[in-house]
């Protein structure tokens, strides 16, 4: 009776295990803020149906710290909503992490 030759560990199709080569070690780079205010400026007016002007709020002293955190939590989802201001009556935009609930 013949046997096959079958590797007992499953390879990939070209025969190289996912975890065969050297590890990059390699930190990510840093997440460039500047560069996703500019991608929210670029989006959001025509998906939102926003003035530039009206996005400002947005971009407030705790931006920066928000998507700094959204950006290491890795998959996160972040919202941009239209709030009302009580204090003012008036609505503004805002971000808010998803809660995941």
């Amino acid at each position: 009776m013949s046997t096959a030759n079958v590797s007992p560990t499953p390879t990939t199709s070209n025969g190289v295990l996912p975890h065969d080569g050297p590890v990059d070690t390699t930190p990510p780079p840093a997440f460039d803020v500047s560069l996703f205010r500019s991608y929210l400026l670029s989006l959001l007016p025509p998906v939102l149906g926003a003035s530039p002007e009206e996005l400002v709020s947005l971009f407030d002293d705790e931006f920066e710290e928000r998507v700094i955190r959204f950006a290491a939590d890795g998959g996160g989802v972040m919202y941009v909503v239209k709030v009302k201001e009580e204090s003012e009556g008036e609505r503004v935009y805002c971000s808010r992490p998803h809660s995941g609930e």
